[in-house]
This record gives C-alpha cells, sequence and structure tokens, in this order.
C-alpha cells in the first residue's frame, strides 16, 4: 500500500550526499521496475511549524542535490513494511506523471509557506502526524 503524504507547508533540505542503492547480494545498481532509472538514497530534512525529522528517501533517477539545498518535493509516499519480525516505513519520492522525480532548488520551483503563513492558515501537519 503506499501512502501519499500532503508535503503543503513543509520544507526539505538536503543533508547527505545522495547515494546509489546497491543491491545487497551483487553490489549492482538497483533499478526502477517501472522506468528502469538507477535508484538513489537521498536524506532530507523535513521541517514545519511543528518541527522536523530527517527522512532517507528513495528516487529515481539521479536526484542532482548537494547537501544544504533545499528542495522542492512533490509527490511524496510512504510504503509500510514488515519483514521477518522488523518493520518500518519506506518513503519514494516520484512525479506525479510517472516521470522520475528530481530536486530543483527553491529558486527554480515553488516556494513553500513561511513558519508564519503555514500557521496562520492551519495546515502546517508533522509529515508523520498519520503515523
Amino acid at each position: 500500500m503506499k501512502l501519499r503524504i500532503d508535503t503543503t507547508g513543509v520544507s526539505f533540505v538536503c543533508t547527505r550526499a545522495p547515494e546509489q542503492r546497491l543491491a545487497f547480494d551483487s553490489g549492482q545498481p538497483k533499478v526502477d521496475r517501472e522506468t528502469g532509472l538507477p535508484l538513489w538514497q537521498v536524506q532530507l530534512m523535513a521541517l514545519d511549524a511543528s518541527g522536523g525529522d530527517v527522512i532517507a528517501v528513495t528516487v529515481a533517477g539521479d536526484p542532482n542535490v548537494t547537501v544544504g539545498q533545499p528542495a522542492q518535493v512533490d509527490g511524496l509516499v510512504a510504503l509500510p513494511w514488515s519483514q521477518e519480525g522488523r518493520s518500518g516505513i519506506a518513503f519514494r519520492w516520484r512525479a506525479g506523471d510517472g516521470k522520475s522525480a528530481s530536486c530543483q532548488p527553491l529558486n527554480q520551483a515553488r516556494r513553500p509557506r513561511t513558519r508564519a503563513s503555514a500557521s496562520r492558515s492551519g495546515i502546517c501537519n508533522c509529515l508523520c502526524a498519520w503515523l
């Protein structure tokens, strides 16, 4: 089950350089089954008026982002998982049109609301409030 996450009012900043995802058994790069693009893992800080969390997000295609760069993240989904007595949530970033997602500096994308305006409008919800 994929759970879409509303990122309205959430600012994202890259906190670690992207790393290509590798298959544990072969060491070969993992690829997206739908697009054939290589998978990357990006560590992002998600920040809204209630605070911040650091999340690891899988992206299809080179995310083209650097540490400290703000990023526009649309199409974020959460994928709950359970395996051998362990469980967690994997985050996947995918553009709404099915193409690979990529980081965009905020000066090239829409700017998120400021904390003050987001708080006044009542839309600031913690990214993981549904957990």
